[in-house]
Formats: structure tokens, sequence, C-alpha cells
């Protein structure tokens, strides 16, 4: 058979458009194609948002179109917060999805796929793709912008009462710096001449697990060769430090923040 199509589409936030670039890396590494529009597509997928009502309202009625656009025959998957969040929810009041993945079920994202498709996967170097970590996958598609997200974190430690984002997206896990330092040389290499590093609480990475402290991440990415810009998205005020400022003023590849 010839190797099924995707199409994909990201609603919500930057770092969920950085799930949507590693998830498609995943797939192509495993022998999948990217579609030309839904229209033809043999499996649609929705990386949905589900943190504020507008979001979900949006993200519902982007299924409900894509329903109807796509193929007869063609797979619909509903994934992201939303699906994480109201998986039950959606799976009953949403007969027109074949599968809601959450976030917590990615690694088996593959193995969806390829049950849906009949598609034989492709083992890379003996590492079975669909059990991969989303977060710590390094490779990405072939930038098509000069600017990128980087995602150094997944969750949040705080409690906000207003914030949905831990019940969501679980606890703050940080990834190893030089992971994060790898993929945006590998960024970089593809054109990509500012990176934004993002993450649910930024300022407060690495305090998770000892993977290291913002301080050194920021220089370290600053000092990536080639990069002409690097932001940061979004410092928690209580979380600064004067070291962090330190690192943003006396290098001239970050921008300004405050």
């Amino acid at each position: 058979m010839s190797a099924p199509s995707i199409w994909l589409t990201t609603l919500g936030c930057s770092k969920n458009q950085v799930d949507s670039d590693k998830i498609s890396s995943v797939l192509g590494d495993s022998g999948y194609v990217d579609a030309e529009s839904p229209e033809v597509a043999d499996v649609v997928m929705v990386n949905t948002c589900g943190f504020i009502e507008d979001a979900r309202r949006e993200s519902v009625q982007t299924i409900l179109d894509l329903a109807d656009a796509k193929r007869a025959d063609a797979k619909l998957v509903v994934m992201g917060c939303m699906a994480q969040r109201y998986e039950s929810e959606l799976v009953a009041a949403l007969p027109e999805a074949d599968a809601v993945i959450g976030l917590d079920r990615y690694p088996e994202l593959v193995d969806e796929l390829d049950s849906m498709t009949g598609w034989q996967p492709i083992e890379i170097s003996g590492v079975k793709r669909s059990h991969m970590d989303i977060l710590e996958v390094v490779n990405r598609p072939t930038p098509t912008t000069p600017f990128a997200y980087v995602k150094v974190a997944e969750g949040c430690n705080k409690t906000c009462a207003f914030c949905a984002i831990p019940l969501i997206r679980g606890k703050q896990r940080s990834r190893a710096s030089a992971s994060i330092v790898a993929e945006i040389e590998g960024l970089v290499s593809g054109g990509v001449q500012e990176v934004v590093l993002v993450a649910q609480d930024l300022a407060a990475y690495g305090r998770d697990n000892g993977a290291g402290s913002i301080e050194e991440l920021v220089a370290d990415a600053a000092d990536v060769d080639g990069l002409h810009r690097l932001r940061l998205y979004y410092l928690f005020p209580r979380e600064i430090r004067q070291g962090l400022i330190d690192v943003m003023v006396g290098h001239p590849v970050i921008a300004n923040y405050f």
C-alpha cells in the first residue's frame, strides 16, 4: 500500500504548535506523508485547545468543519488539550471522530494511526517511534519561517485559580538543556534566525528535576552559532532572579523583555 497521508490542523498557543511540529516529524519518520489539503488526506488530525470557552467552541467547530470536508473513508483524529481534559465527553458528543487522543496517550499515537490505516510502521535504528516522548523529540520539519518556538518544559507546578494548565498538562517536567540546544542548532541550520523559548512557567525551568537553571539554558541557547535573536515567553514575575536579568542584559542576541 502507498504511505497514508496526514492533514494536521493546530489550534491554540505556540506550545501546541511545537507539539504538532514534533508529531509531524515522528509521523514522517514512521513513513506517513503530508497531504495537500484535508479533502484528500487519509487521516485528518485536529490539535485542539481547551484553555478557555472560546477556544473550546473553536475546537469543536473546526472538528465539525473538517468532518464535513474530509473524504468519507478518511479518519478523523481529535487530540491536544481539549482531548486531554474532555476525552470521554468528546467521544460521546462527536461520533464524527474516529479517535480522541489526549496528551497522556501521545506515546500510543503512531500505533493508533497504524491500526486505523493498516500501515506497516517503519522502525529507525531499532527504536519504535510510537513509544518516543514527544517533548524530547529533537527533529522538527524543515522550517518555513525565519522564527521557531522551542518548548523547554511541559506542565506547571503553580496552582493559580484562574488557570487549567496543571489540570491539562500536569506537573512541570523540564527537558535536558543539551536536548534543547541540539533542537535549536537543528533549527538554525535549517534557516531559522529567531528562536522563542516557551513553557508554561519558563522562569522555573529546571527546578523540578535538576535539568539545569534558566540562566544557564538562556546563555547556552544565545551562544548557538548563527542564531540572530532569542526571545523568552513567558516569565512569571515571582520566579525571575537577578542572575537571569544579568544574562539577558549581557547578551546582544537576547531580545528585550521588560
